[in-house]
């Protein structure tokens, strides 16, 4: 009787214990990115063939739930209760997307979750190569994208982004906030090689 006893005892207390460190625990929050309207729509584009995005990829790093800032040139810093609502890659691709669609002409971004019947497209394809922020939130964003034209031929550009923030990442959503912003910012030269090739280097 002594025994059973004695192992009743230590179960309440590690159960104790358990429930005491879960109670303890940060709550866990959820973020994700969101479109910033473009200040001035395209009125016209030397190529009307709609583009899609269709392929965007992230650094390994960045493609876990959690969100992840920069602490200096070789650390990193994994926001354990922070995390992303959908995997980041689709939620760029959703976003940048959006923030496109609202640059160009009505129309002329194609859907990137609506398979191809066959119709002639501009295939749009960003690798993100950084895209991180720091203790004040601060985002820089660097990545290189190509513009695919039915014919095979392409346009290529590379673009670095930085957006300063004023204060500090307090948990609620700055981050997410200011990578936003650096979207569009991509965004932004990214409707202006569509608009006019010629100004992005020809591949």
């Amino acid at each position: 009787m002594r025994r059973s006893t004695c192992f009743l005892t230590i179960a309440a207390l590690m159960g104790s214990l358990v429930a005491s460190g879960c109670a303890h625990s940060p709550p866990l929050r959820y973020y994700t990115l969101t479109e910033v309207q473009g200040t001035k729509r395209a009125e016209s584009v030397d190529n009307t063939l709609p583009v899609r995005l269709d392929r965007v990829t992230i650094p390994a790093e960045l493609d876990r739930p959690e969100l992840v800032r920069r602490v200096d040139a070789t650390r990193l810093q994994i926001v354990e209760d922070q995390r992303w609502a959908a995997p980041l890659e689709d939620t760029i691709r959703r976003v940048l997307s959006g923030d496109l669609a609202s640059r160009l002409p009505a129309g002329m971004v194609a859907n990137p979750y609506e398979p191809s019947v066959g119709e002639k497209r501009q295939s749009l394809s960003v690798d993100i190569e950084e895209f991180y922020g720091d203790a004040t939130c601060g985002v820089t964003l660097r990545a290189a994208w190509s513009l695919k034209q039915p014919d095979m031929q392409s346009a290529r550009g590379a673009d670095e982004t930085q957006v300063t923030s004023h204060g500090s990442c307090d948990g609620t959503g700055a981050l997410p906030a200011m990578m936003s912003q650096a979207l569009a910012q991509l965004s932004d030269r990214i409707a202006a090689a569509v608009a006019s090739p010629s100004s992005a280097a020809p591949h």
